[in-house]
């Protein structure tokens, strides 16, 4: 409680907007009676932005006698290929967490996907975040970068007013100047250029769900359709805690390429209860004028 104590008052964007000393007292208080947890928690939800939370201790758990037969827990899919709408192909997103061996074979699979969609001329392509929760946003952004701009795709803003930027170069995707170490993960690019792409958003778009649709965020090619996302679009900070927790913190708001701030709800700039149909359509459309 302590150590959440001292990093949500150094580190937190909000951090200058909490009474530090009441929020203190209370955590103490909620300490004794209720339990270090309690406390944590307390403090996290002080900060008003609706996005740090407390991840408690994973329980240990016994092997199996034979761990070697024991049948293992499937892993969380990164991106599917769907059904193509009026021809035109969509690729979901889904929210996702791994290690680091996994976050390499999640972008590997997600540049397949786009390299087989893109393996003839498309008009434009479909992703769909509007179920995405949110998780490490880096496989979804490098796995899609050969359809982003090159040049500055945004930034992350920190309460002391430093900035780091997010860039698409060659090579891939670069933060703060420095390669990402992702970027590794796979040479694949797609046979053909985009001309247009829609990206579906949502109320369960959340976190990593609403900062890479941010990345897109005005690219000439680009439109977002939907409804309004979750709000969560800040940046959040991972602090391990001594009794095996974290405390993530959010840390930094949002900026889009042209500098635009996100702090909370994304608004697409085609409001619709059917984003993917709308988008298809939109870039049928499109399609047929040019």
């Amino acid at each position: 409680m302590d150590l959440t104590l001292k990093l949500a008052r150094e580190r937190a964007y909000r951090a200058a907007h909490v009474e530090w000393q009441s929020v203190e007292e209370e955590a103490r208080s909620l300490a004794s009676n209720q339990g270090e947890g309690a406390a944590i928690r307390f403090v996290l939800k002080s900060l008003g932005d609706g996005h740090s939370f407390y991840r408690p201790p994973r329980k240990a758990v016994m092997a199996p006698a034979d761990a070697n037969s024991a049948p293992r827990p499937p892993t969380r899919v990164l991106s599917q290929v769907e059904a193509p709408i009026e021809g035109v192909p969509v690729i979901r997103i889904n929210g996702w967490s791994g290690t680091h061996q996994e976050a390499m074979a999640a972008t590997e699979a997600l540049r397949s996907q786009l390299v087989s969609t893109l393996s003839e001329p498309r008009c434009g392509v479909v992703l769909d975040f509007s179920g995405n929760s949110g998780g490490n946003m880096w496989p979804m952004l490098v796995g899609l970068s050969p359809l982003l701009s090159e040049g500055v795709l945004g930034h992350f803003k920190n309460a002391r007013g430093t900035v780091t930027t997010i860039e698409k170069k060659t090579g891939g995707i670069f933060i703060g100047g420095s390669g990402h170490v992702l970027n590794g993960g796979t040479a694949q690019q797609p046979e053909h250029p985009v001309p247009l792409i829609a990206v579906a958003v949502g109320p369960r778009s959340s976190s990593s769900g609403e900062i890479v649709p941010i990345m897109f965020h005005g690219q000439e090619n680009v439109r977002l359709f939907g409804q309004r996302t979750s709000g969560k679009s800040t940046a959040n900070s991972t602090f391990p805690l001594p009794n095996g927790g974290a405390a993530n913190i959010t840390t930094a708001v949002t900026l889009d390429r042209h500098g635009r701030v996100f702090d909370a709800h994304i608004e697409p700039e085609a409001s619709t209860a059917r984003p993917l149909e709308d988008a298809a359509r939109w870039i049928s459309g499109e399609c047929r004028r040019g």
